[in-house]
């Protein structure tokens, strides 16, 4: 939910990055935080979807899910600093 909501906001900021820029934001920023998101949810999904089917390689999407939340866990820490 967290990438597509920050994929919203930079379709609607896109077109206007002077008024972020005036707003004091930075549309570089919310651009990186997206797409880090979007790698996130893209591994988690894959390595769910792994887990579930109970797939041979079981244990390697077990170890990408973990991975996954404590990089998670990081970029977010790192983000309030």
């Amino acid at each position: 939910m967290t990438t597509l909501l920050y994929a919203v906001v930079c379709l609607m900021m896109w077109p206007y990055p002077q008024l972020v820029a005036d707003a004091g934001g930075d549309f570089d920023h919310v651009v990186q935080i997206a797409l880090v998101t979007a790698g996130f949810t893209g591994a988690a999904a894959l390595s769910t979807w792994l887990v579930q089917k109970r797939h041979p390689a079981l244990w390697l999407g077990q170890g990408v899910l973990l991975v996954a939340l404590i990089g998670v866990v990081i970029f977010a820490v790192a983000q309030r600093y």
